[in-house]
Protein backbone atom coordinates (compact mmCIF):
# COMPACT_ATOMS: atom_id res chain seq x y z
CA UNK A 1 0.00 0.00 0.00
CA UNK A 2 1.82 3.57 -1.07
CA UNK A 3 1.93 5.83 1.45
CA UNK A 4 -1.02 8.19 2.39
CA UNK A 5 -0.90 11.79 1.43
CA UNK A 6 -2.60 14.26 3.78
CA UNK A 7 -5.50 14.59 1.40
CA UNK A 8 -6.32 10.77 1.81
CA UNK A 9 -6.37 11.20 5.72
CA UNK A 10 -8.61 14.08 5.93
CA UNK A 11 -10.77 12.46 4.12
CA UNK A 12 -10.40 9.41 6.62
CA UNK A 13 -10.94 11.49 9.37
CA UNK A 14 -14.00 13.16 7.69
CA UNK A 15 -15.44 9.11 7.48
CA UNK A 16 -14.85 8.68 10.77
CA UNK A 17 -16.58 12.15 11.36
CA UNK A 18 -19.74 11.32 9.73
CA UNK A 19 -19.90 7.45 11.12
CA UNK A 20 -19.89 9.08 14.90
CA UNK A 21 -22.32 11.83 14.05
CA UNK A 22 -24.51 8.64 12.36
CA UNK A 23 -23.28 4.62 12.81
CA UNK A 24 -25.22 3.96 9.31
CA UNK A 25 -22.26 5.90 7.97
CA UNK A 26 -19.59 3.27 9.43
CA UNK A 27 -19.70 1.05 6.49
CA UNK A 28 -17.40 3.11 3.81
CA UNK A 29 -14.44 2.32 6.80
CA UNK A 30 -15.99 -1.45 7.00
CA UNK A 31 -15.75 -1.87 3.19
CA UNK A 32 -12.14 -0.02 3.09
CA UNK A 33 -10.66 -2.25 5.83
CA UNK A 34 -12.49 -5.49 6.60
CA UNK A 35 -10.63 -7.73 4.09
CA UNK A 36 -7.07 -6.27 5.60
CA UNK A 37 -8.21 -7.29 9.25
CA UNK A 38 -9.01 -10.22 8.18
CA UNK A 39 -5.95 -11.53 6.09
CA UNK A 40 -4.07 -9.72 9.72
CA UNK A 41 -6.09 -12.09 11.78
CA UNK A 42 -5.68 -15.03 9.50
CA UNK A 43 -2.26 -14.43 9.32
CA UNK A 44 -2.22 -14.43 12.86
CA UNK A 45 -4.03 -17.41 13.93
CA UNK A 46 -3.90 -19.67 10.63
CA UNK A 47 -7.66 -20.73 11.37
CA UNK A 48 -10.15 -19.21 8.86
CA UNK A 49 -12.97 -19.58 10.99
CA UNK A 50 -11.24 -17.48 13.90
CA UNK A 51 -10.34 -15.06 11.90
CA UNK A 52 -14.03 -14.92 10.65
CA UNK A 53 -14.74 -14.58 14.48
CA UNK A 54 -11.84 -11.86 15.16
CA UNK A 55 -12.59 -10.04 12.49
CA UNK A 56 -16.39 -9.66 13.67
CA UNK A 57 -15.24 -8.72 16.98
CA UNK A 58 -13.20 -6.03 15.76
CA UNK A 59 -15.62 -4.42 13.66
CA UNK A 60 -18.34 -4.91 16.47
CA UNK A 61 -15.82 -3.25 19.16
CA UNK A 62 -15.38 -0.14 16.33
CA UNK A 63 -18.91 0.34 16.35
CA UNK A 64 -18.75 0.20 20.49
CA UNK A 65 -15.96 2.59 20.50
CA UNK A 66 -16.95 5.08 17.71
CA UNK A 67 -18.23 7.51 20.22
CA UNK A 68 -14.70 7.83 21.81
CA UNK A 69 -12.63 7.49 19.26
CA UNK A 70 -10.18 10.13 18.80
CA UNK A 71 -8.22 11.32 15.72
CA UNK A 72 -4.66 10.74 15.57
CA UNK A 73 -3.54 11.76 12.08
CA UNK A 74 -2.76 7.94 11.39
CA UNK A 75 -5.01 5.64 9.20
CA UNK A 76 -8.17 4.41 11.18
CA UNK A 77 -6.94 0.39 10.53
CA UNK A 78 -3.64 1.20 13.02
CA UNK A 79 -6.79 1.22 15.61
CA UNK A 80 -8.48 -1.77 14.06
CA UNK A 81 -4.99 -4.18 13.72
CA UNK A 82 -4.10 -3.36 17.55
CA UNK A 83 -7.83 -4.03 18.27
CA UNK A 84 -7.50 -7.64 16.17
CA UNK A 85 -4.15 -8.51 17.70
CA UNK A 86 -5.69 -8.12 20.90
CA UNK A 87 -8.39 -10.41 20.55
CA UNK A 88 -6.09 -13.00 19.14
CA UNK A 89 -3.72 -12.83 21.86
CA UNK A 90 -6.80 -13.08 24.78
CA UNK A 91 -8.00 -15.86 22.56
CA UNK A 92 -4.95 -17.76 22.77
CA UNK A 93 -4.23 -17.15 26.95
CA UNK A 94 -7.44 -18.85 27.17
CA UNK A 95 -7.08 -22.97 27.65
CA UNK A 96 -8.03 -25.41 25.45
CA UNK A 97 -7.16 -23.07 22.33
CA UNK A 98 -6.69 -25.53 19.22
CA UNK A 99 -4.56 -23.98 16.28
CA UNK A 100 -6.20 -25.91 13.19
CA UNK A 101 -4.10 -26.32 9.91
CA UNK A 102 -6.16 -24.47 7.37
CA UNK A 103 -6.78 -26.16 3.61
CA UNK A 104 -5.88 -23.20 1.16
CA UNK A 105 -6.25 -25.12 -2.30
CA UNK A 106 -6.17 -23.51 -5.66
CA UNK A 107 -8.32 -25.66 -7.79
CA UNK A 108 -6.46 -24.68 -10.44
CA UNK A 109 -3.28 -26.43 -9.69
CA UNK A 110 -2.26 -29.94 -9.17
CA UNK A 111 -2.29 -32.01 -5.87
CA UNK A 112 1.51 -31.90 -5.58
CA UNK A 113 1.90 -28.31 -6.13
CA UNK A 114 -1.31 -27.57 -3.95
CA UNK A 115 0.39 -29.94 -1.55
CA UNK A 116 4.19 -28.02 -1.82
CA UNK A 117 2.66 -24.68 -1.30
CA UNK A 118 0.49 -25.66 1.60
CA UNK A 119 3.22 -27.46 3.56
CA UNK A 120 5.63 -23.89 2.59
CA UNK A 121 2.67 -21.59 3.89
CA UNK A 122 2.75 -23.64 7.17
CA UNK A 123 6.94 -23.59 7.41
CA UNK A 124 6.44 -19.91 7.16
CA UNK A 125 3.45 -18.94 9.40
CA UNK A 126 5.56 -21.11 11.75
CA UNK A 127 8.67 -18.98 11.04
CA UNK A 128 6.52 -15.81 11.55
CA UNK A 129 5.32 -17.52 14.71
CA UNK A 130 8.75 -18.30 16.29
CA UNK A 131 9.84 -14.75 16.07
CA UNK A 132 10.22 -12.39 19.03
CA UNK A 133 6.89 -10.52 19.73
CA UNK A 134 8.08 -7.39 18.45
CA UNK A 135 9.44 -8.50 14.94
CA UNK A 136 6.28 -10.52 14.60
CA UNK A 137 3.99 -7.31 15.32
CA UNK A 138 6.15 -5.06 12.67
CA UNK A 139 6.31 -8.14 9.37
CA UNK A 140 2.57 -8.82 9.83
CA UNK A 141 1.46 -5.47 9.76
CA UNK A 142 4.19 -4.33 7.26
CA UNK A 143 3.44 -7.25 4.97
CA UNK A 144 -0.36 -8.38 5.74
CA UNK A 145 -1.49 -5.14 6.97
CA UNK A 146 0.39 -3.45 3.96
CA UNK A 147 1.23 -0.42 6.87
CA UNK A 148 4.02 2.06 6.01
CA UNK A 149 6.61 2.29 8.77
CA UNK A 150 5.43 5.75 9.35
CA UNK A 151 1.61 3.80 10.30
CA UNK A 152 3.99 0.56 12.17
CA UNK A 153 5.58 2.88 14.29
CA UNK A 154 2.62 4.88 15.23
CA UNK A 155 0.56 1.43 16.38
CA UNK A 156 3.37 0.28 18.12
CA UNK A 157 4.65 3.06 19.72
CA UNK A 158 8.00 3.11 18.66
CA UNK A 159 10.37 5.17 16.21
CA UNK A 160 10.58 4.77 12.36
CA UNK A 161 14.35 3.76 12.76
CA UNK A 162 13.10 1.08 15.16
CA UNK A 163 10.43 -0.45 13.39
CA UNK A 164 12.83 -0.74 10.34
CA UNK A 165 15.17 -2.16 12.05
CA UNK A 166 12.66 -5.10 14.05
CA UNK A 167 11.67 -5.40 10.01
CA UNK A 168 15.19 -6.07 9.16
CA UNK A 169 16.31 -8.72 11.72
CA UNK A 170 12.87 -10.71 11.39
CA UNK A 171 13.66 -11.12 7.66
CA UNK A 172 17.28 -11.81 8.24
CA UNK A 173 15.63 -14.51 10.39
CA UNK A 174 13.21 -15.90 8.21
CA UNK A 175 15.34 -16.07 5.77
CA UNK A 176 17.59 -18.33 7.93
CA UNK A 177 15.08 -19.90 9.05
CA UNK A 178 13.33 -20.95 5.27
CA UNK A 179 16.98 -21.28 3.62
CA UNK A 180 17.05 -18.27 1.71
CA UNK A 181 20.22 -16.34 1.09
CA UNK A 182 20.39 -12.58 2.54
CA UNK A 183 20.88 -10.32 0.06
CA UNK A 184 24.56 -10.02 0.80
CA UNK A 185 24.58 -13.80 -0.06
CA UNK A 186 23.01 -13.47 -3.25
CA UNK A 187 25.31 -10.11 -4.35
CA UNK A 188 27.92 -12.30 -3.57
CA UNK A 189 26.83 -15.16 -5.66
CA UNK A 190 25.70 -12.61 -8.87
CA UNK A 191 29.41 -11.44 -8.69
CA UNK A 192 30.82 -15.43 -8.54
CA UNK A 193 28.78 -16.01 -11.26
CA UNK A 194 30.10 -13.08 -13.69
CA UNK A 195 33.52 -13.94 -12.88
CA UNK A 196 32.90 -17.37 -13.67
CA UNK A 197 31.03 -16.66 -16.87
Amino acid sequence: MPHRGEAELEAERELIVAAQRNRADFAPLYERYVDQIFAYAYTLTGDRELAQDVTAATFAKAIEELPRFQWRGVPYSAWLYRVAGNLVARHRRRPGWLELQPNLIDEGIGPEDAAIASDRHAEVRRAVAELPVDQRQAIVLRFSGQLANREIAALMGRSEGAVKLLTFRALTRLRRRLGAPLPAERLAAAAGDEHAG
